[in-house]
């Protein structure tokens, strides 16, 4: 058998440091029972058996809730390994269960340190929300291409619904092209030195009390960084946030 030639290293981080409030139940919703172990644990199996294309996944880490962090880390820890395959999928590659912080902002930079301290030649990251078990490996696979052409990629579906800008007070005030428009999804992918730096600026703002809550990390990569490529998303890769959405699993 012919031996792949790696050209670069991709590290993947997985989110799931919220506290998931809007789900009710006790349960946080990445740790929810889903297919053959968790909601997290199928986020995770995807990217542990996708294809990268030449790119080597050098590095899976996966941050959970701040405070009390080892019991923290336990709780992730056994959600990924509810999955009596999970074991098999990682092989060789190294997990980390990283803390998150008080937003996701805080917990991706916090999930970017853990790859920039165990994987330091890691090229690209892609970046996931743990309570999105619904993704396929094709949509990994493209993401993670399209990251290494653009720099910086994202997933995205044109919306179905008319789209307005309104005001403060509910009042239209500007009609939007839906052509023009892109709901984004994760994972999203990047370069991951320029990302790390860029946090690290976004951060600093922050604790100069100069910056701002990033909603998610295009908008941090568009602040400092440049343009983000969008490639076509998938329909079915929903966020699980409310009880309805669990009739999904």
């Amino acid at each position: 058998m012919t031996k792949k030639t790696i050209h670069s290293k991709l590290a993947v981080i997985i989110t799931a440091a919220g506290s998931s409030t809007r789900i009710g139940g006790g349960i946080k919703k990445e740790y929810l029972p889903y297919k053959d172990g968790t909601v997290l644990s199928t986020c995770a199996s995807v990217f542990l058996t996708a294809d990268y294309c030449g790119m080597e996944l050098a590095l899976l880490v996966v941050t959970c809730p701040a405070g009390g962090a080892s019991g923290g880390r336990e709780a992730a820890r056994n959600a990924l390994y509810a999955d009596p395959s999970f074991e098999k999928k990682l092989g060789e590659v190294p997990l980390v269960i990283a803390e998150g912080g008080s937003s996701r902002q805080a917990s991706v930079f916090a999930g970017l340190r853990a790859v920039k301290e165990n994987c330091p030649d890691v090229k690209y990251v892609l970046i996931h929300d743990g309570a999105r078990p619904f993704l396929t490996c094709s949509l990994v696979s493209e993401l993670a291409k399209a990251s290494e052409i653009y720099g910086a990629a994202v997933p995205g579906l044109t919306p179905t619904d008319t789209q307005k800008e309104v005001d403060e007070n509910g009042f239209v005030v500007r009609h939007l092209l839906r052509s023009s428009l892109a709901a984004v999804q994760t994972p999203q992918g990047f370069d991951f030195p320029k990302l790390f730096e860029a946090h690290q600026k976004a951060e600093l703002l922050n604790r100069n009390g100069e910056g701002r809550e990033f909603t998610d990390d295009t908008e941090i990569w568009g602040e400092f960084c440049g343009p983000v490529k969008v490639i076509k998303g998938e329909a079915a890769n929903i966020k699980i946030t409310y009880p309805s959405d669990l009739e999904k699993l």
